[in-house]
C-alpha cells in the first residue's frame, strides 16, 4: 500500500499476549507482532527467509521467535541467532523487521525511512492522558480502503442523515463551521466546547464532554481494500472497577450502532482509496476532506512507506 510515513497504531494491546507470536496483516503484508521477556512489542514479516513457512505458528524462546519447521531462531532484529541442524548461527540469515512501540493501550509501527524513525514521535491527544478518564474499546473491519473511513470522520454533513435517531438529531449542517488545518492535524471546533481533530495518519478524537468524555478511533490499513477501526469512549463518570464492565458493554454497543449506521452507507464506495475518487464535487463542508486528500497524496508520494 502507498500511505504516508508516520507511526500507525496497528494493534490494540490487549490482543498481543506474551509467549504467543499473533499473525496481522497490515498495509497489505503478512507480519508476526509478538513481546520480548520484556514486554517490549516486535514486528516481522510472517515469513521464514529458509523455506517461507508462517513464523506465526512458531513459539518464543529466548526472545527469538522460532519457525515451526526447522527450528530456526531469529531474534528482535530479524537475525538468525540458531540453525538447529549445524548449531550455529546465521547472521546474513534474516527476516524484515518494522520499528515497534507500546503506548497509550496501542502497539505502533513505522513506516518510512528508519532514519527517522528516532526523531519522531507517535502524535496523541493530550487530553485523553488525563488519569480521571477510563475507557472501553470496540473493533470492526470494514471492507474499504483505510481513506474514505478517515474521511467520513471529517464529514459532519451526514450526521442528521444517516445519524438522525443518535448523535445527528437536531444538527444544522447549514451552520457555517471552519476548520483548522496544518500538516499534523485536522480539527474543526464547535462553539459548545465539542469538535473533532484527525492526527495524521490514523487517528481521531471527538469531544463530547471536555474533560470528562471523548471518543477516540484508530484507522488501521489491512490491506487496498479492507480497515479495522478501534473505537474507544474515554469518560470520568463510572470508574468504579465493580461498574465498569457493565459501562463498557453500554459504551461498545453505542459505538457499534453509531459505526454501524456510518458502515451501511461508507461502504457503498468503491472500495478503492478515496485519493483516486476526482470526479467526486466537493461542498464547503467538504473542506476538511479536500486538505486530507491533497495531504495524503502529497504525504504518500514523499515516503516509499513500507519497508521491501
Amino acid at each position: 500500500m502507498k500511505v504516508p510515513a508516520g507511526w500507525y497504531v496497528i494493534l490494540s494491546s490487549t490482543e498481543l499476549k506474551k509467549n504467543r507470536p499473533t499473525a496481522i496483516e497490515r498495509f497489505g503484508r503478512s507480519l508476526v507482532v509478538w513481546r520480548k521477556s520484556s514486554g517490549e512489542p516486535v514486528i516481522t514479516s510472517d515469513q521464514c527467509p529458509h523455506r517461507g513457512v508462517k513464523l506465526s505458528l512458531g513459539t518464543i524462546n529466548k526472545d527469538c521467535i522460532v519457525c515451526p519447521f526447522h527450528g530456526f531462531e531469529f531474534d528482535s532484529a530479524g537475525s538468525c541467532q540458531l540453525v538447529p541442524e549445524t548449531k550455529k548461527s546465521a547472521v546474513n540469515l534474516t527476516v524484515p523487521t518494522f520499528s515497534a512501540t507500546e503506548k497509550h493501550g496501542f502497539i505502533w509501527m513505522w513506516l518510512g525511512e528508519e532514519a527517522n524513525s528516532a526523531a519522531t514521535q507517535t502524535h496523541w491527544f493530550d487530553e485523553l492522558e488525563n488519569p480521571k478518564l477510563v475507557y472501553s474499546e470496540h473493533s470492526d473491519v470494514w471492507p474499504i480502503h483505510v481513506t474514505r473511513c478517515i474521511e467520513n470522520q471529517l464529514d459532519y454533513a451526514h450526521l442528521p442523515y444517516l445519524h438522525r435517531n443518535s448523535i445527528g438529531r437536531g444538527f444544522d449542517v447549514s451552520i457555517k463551521r471552519d476548520f483548522q488545518l496544518d500538516d499534523k492535524q485536522i480539527t474543526l471546533s464547535f462553539k459548545d466546547g465539542g469538535g473533532f481533530q484527525f492526527k495524521f495518519p490514523n487517528i481521531w478524537r471527538l469531544v463530547i464532554k471536555p474533560g470528562s468524555f471523548y471518543q477516540m478511533l484508530a484507522f488501521v490499513p489491512i490491506n487496498e481494500q479492507s480497515t479495522k477501526i478501534y473505537a474507544r469512549s474515554y469518560q470520568s463518570f463510572v470508574t468504579f472497577s465493580g461498574l465498569k464492565p457493565l459501562v463498557d458493554i453500554i459504551s461498545n454497543y453505542q459505538n457499534s450502532v453509531i459505526l454501524n449506521q456510518d458502515k451501511y452507507a461508507v461502504i457503498s464506495h468503491s472500495p478503492n482509496s478515496s485519493i483516486d475518487a476526482t470526479n467526486e464535487k466537493l461542498y464547503p463542508s467538504d473542506h476538511g476532506i479536500d486538505w486530507f486528500r491533497k495531504k495524503w497524496l502529497e504525504k504518500s508520494a514523499t515516503t516509499s512507506a513500507v519497508q521491501n
